[in-house]
């Protein structure tokens, strides 16, 4: 890489990052039917793969899915040998949960492990009429796709995990927990869930940066109605 390149990296690391988050309460959230299903599937869904196995863990945002509110979190995982022909030996639900470790970290730092959690009626109906469109998704892998329940409020009945606050949701195979490694975290707050504010060139800006990386220009704390309107008016005019 050049030098002027690696300055502006540098540069623009430090304009999205180096002054802090911006208070993602303070965004405008998109409504359920507006939220880009394929952007919310990437930055919800890890991968773990060598050459002999892999495994995949996605963490399903239940309200934001359609349910309503719920005391629970749920985690789909798959475990599978890579076996000849490209094909799959996948672990059984009970072998899965051995080694499921799921813990959640907040914006200060505080860490808790998520326990087990039994799940409702609805979401247990919920789980079977998705199970279609998660395969879809997760193709061949969908059919070793088991789904686990954690409890997601605290003693005072205070939510625990929110995918709109700062926090981060660790997943492990194994039981071993390593931040290190990014296929094991899903960073929140997710950038899907909200109504992304433009920055000067049209361009979107992630819910994470306070300014823009093309010029700097600091960025809203709010979502403008009128960034919105050129937003739609952006939308229309593509499907022209």
């Amino acid at each position: 890489m050049s030098k002027s390149k690696s300055l502006s990296l540098a540069i623009a690391t430090f304009t999205l990052f180096g002054l802090g988050a911006v208070p993602a309460s303070a965004i405008e959230r998109r409504s359920a039917s507006e939220i880009p299903t394929e952007e919310l599937v990437k930055e919800t869904i890890l991968f773990e793969q060598d050459s002999n196995s892999i495994n995949m863990a996605w963490y399903l945002p239940l309200e934001q899915l359609g349910l309503p509110p719920q005391p629970v979190l749920v985690v789909a995982v798959v475990k599978a040998e890579i076996v000849p022909n490209g094909n799959f030996k996948f672990a059984s639900e009970a072998e899965v949960q051995r080694g499921l470790k799921v813990t959640y970290t907040d914006s200060k730092g505080t860490s808790v492990k998520l326990a087990s959690a039994t799940k409702s009626a609805d979401v247990s109906r919920f789980l079977t009429e998705m199970k279609p469109f998660l395969s879809k998704f997760a193709g061949q892998l969908g059919k070793g796709m088991w789904f686990f329940t954690f409890k997601n409020v605290d003693s005072s009945g205070k939510k625990i995990v929110s995918p709109y606050e700062a926090g981060k949701l660790i997943i492990s195979f194994d039981g071993k927990i390593d931040t290190t490694k990014p296929n094991s975290v899903i960073e929140f707050p997710l950038n899907s869930l909200f109504v992304p504010r433009l920055c000067p060139n049209g361009k979107p800006a992630h819910i994470s940066w306070k300014y823009c990386p093309w010029d700097g220009t600091p960025l809203p704390s709010k979502s403008p109605k009128k960034q919105r309107g050129r937003q739609q008016g952006a939308k229309e005019k593509t499907h022209k």
